[in-house]
């Protein structure tokens, strides 16, 4: 009986560890700027993020904004070199999309050529406004007060 639960933990150790390399190895994508839910600009942005990729795992990270495909391979910047997506970045340009005025999707894919089944996926929505628009909602929201004399809403909020 005691060598039968020796086994267990063991069969269950081996099988964490399996799982805890593969996510810790392919297993991570982020698209950190901009945020869910954040107003930007229309026209071209800068999205950023990270990954677990490395310079030697071959993977890497492209984007696709508002589901116009194909993907657009991102700039790695990580600090091992240029196949290190650890960080990376892609600037939307008209000649593939900008971001347009109203909620825009944009989605980050992970993918390692050695092994075609390993994908992850991130996705953020963000909400395009106009220039204009922001400025003015920006100085609306710095300068309105209420009956205390405290801005109905703190920048940033």
């Amino acid at each position: 009986m005691n060598f039968q639960l020796l086994a267990l933990f063991l069969a269950m150790g081996i099988l964490f560890s399996i799982a805890w390399t593969n996510v810790a190895v392919y297993g991570v994508l982020r698209i950190t700027s901009p945020h869910n839910g954040q107003q930007v600009p229309v026209g071209n942005i800068v999205i950023s993020g990270t990954s677990s990729s490395n310079a030697t795992n071959n993977c890497a990270v492209s984007v696709a904004v508002n589901g116009i495909k194909p993907y657009q391979q991102a700039i790695p910047s990580g600090d091992n070199g240029t196949n290190d997506y650890s960080n990376w970045t892609f600037t939307t340009t008209a000649k593939y999309t900008t971001i347009q005025e109203g909620i825009n999707k944009i989605s980050a894919k992970y993918s390692c050529p050695q092994d075609m089944n390993l994908t992850k996926t991130n996705s953020v929505n963000v909400i395009g406004v106009l220039a204009s628009a922001a400025g003015q909602h920006r100085g609306l929201v710095n300068t309105t007060a209420t009956n205390n004399g405290f801005p109905l809403l703190l920048p940033g909020n």
